[in-house]
């Protein structure tokens, strides 16, 4: 009997992959930002991917740099600003941090949150 799984995706809810896959893909879920409507997303332990469906919005983050041993340095806490808009794909690897900001139409978006394991780096 085969495990496959067909979960149908509203906006606001998320599933869980792992109750059918061993790989590291933790969650997923299709999400709507109302207007000025905005989400922090933070890879501190995981890594996120976004894929806007309809609408657009803005995404935001402070630029860094990394000097010559890899360590991460401050660019003079410079924001990036990179619009979003339908069919625009968004990866944030582990360590990075940004603001998702809707714009005028709202922003629909598919989130998919993937496990990062203990140790690992890029």
């Amino acid at each position: 009997m085969s495990s496959t799984a067909i979960t149908a995706l509203h906006r606001g809810r998320a599933v869980d992959p792992g109750q059918v896959l061993s790989g590291p893909l933790c969650g997923v879920g299709l999400s709507w930002l109302e207007p000025g409507e905005s989400i922090l997303l933070e890879a501190d332990e995981v890594e996120h991917t976004v894929f806007v469906t309809a609408g657009g919005g803005l995404a935001t983050t402070e630029d860094t740099s990394e000097d010559t041993t890899g360590d991460a340095v401050e660019a003079d806490e410079e924001v990036v600003e990179v619009p979003l808009a339908e069919g625009t794909a968004l990866t944030l690897p582990l360590g990075g941090e940004v603001t998702i900001v809707a714009g005028d139409a709202g922003m629909e978006y598919f989130h998919a949150v993937l496990a990062v394991p203990r140790g690992g780096t890029r």
